[in-house]
């Protein structure tokens, strides 16, 4: 069964970028929390999108998830109204690849009936015109996370042209038959990058710090990875 309790403090950022030093995220109070069994855990993204920055919001350890009743029906102009955004992106549903993780999540927004909490402020330049950052072109993130994959369990992978590693945060529901080893067959890596399946001997611990600047890449499907490093 999955579990929720308070931990250490964290967010979620998806995207951020090394470009624009002067951006800082906002300063909103967020309840520290962890996630435990979350591997293939469903969970969706509202990107509100304003002059100045990006906010947010997930639905992770929210009451009632995603539900897919909702979430196909959502109108991206009718929720910007609402909100009072310019614009509003949908990142989901996705499904966390990790087995624990640990998160600060804040204040709660309805969106048509499902409850997600903020998560992040990025800077308009960290998302494109689509959905999320462009294919293997690597950006870093400012966000405190921490990411756990349990030993004996599969872990998904990108390598890089200089045999740099970054290891699959979730993924969405373009991914065969919800395993993402199938990615195998269903990505088309740029020149130089090749994707690999590999099942750790320990945990495998990914942690990002708010004071240091974490390196992530998007595959086809802007799902998005994390650099591996000596955590």
């Amino acid at each position: 069964m999955k579990t929720v309790y308070p931990s250490l403090l964290s967010t979620i950022a998806l995207i951020a970028v090394f470009c624009i030093p002067s951006f800082t995220l906002a300063e909103q109070q967020t309840e520290p929390l962890t996630i435990t069994d979350m591997r293939g855990m469903r969970y969706c993204e509202f990107l509100l999108i304003y002059e100045d920055r990006v906010d947010v919001f997930n639905t992770t350890g929210s009451v009632g998830g995603c539900p897919a009743k909702i979430w196909d029906t959502l109108n991206t102009d009718e929720l910007a109204k609402a909100h009072g955004a310019i614009k509003v992106q949908l990142n989901g549903p996705k499904f966390w690849a990790a087995d624990e993780q640990v998160l600060g999540l804040g204040a709660s927004k309805d969106f048509n009936g499902i409850k997600s909490r903020y998560a992040a402020t990025l800077p308009l330049a960290a998302i494109s015109e689509g959905e999320g950052s462009d294919p293997y072109a690597p950006f870093t993130t400012k966000k405190e996370q921490k990411l756990v994959y349990k030993k004996g369990q599969p872990v998904y992978e990108l390598v890089d042209r200089d045999g740099g590693v970054f290891v699959l945060n979730a993924y969405g529901a373009k991914v065969k038959d919800g395993d993402p080893a199938n990615l195998a067959d269903q990505l088309s890596p740029a020149e130089g990058w090749t994707f690999r399946v590999r099942v750790p001997n320990e945990d495998l611990v990914k942690i990002h710090k708010g004071d240091t600047p974490s390196k992530m890449v998007g595959d086809d499907f802007h799902q998005y990875y994390s650099l591996e490093t000596n955590d």
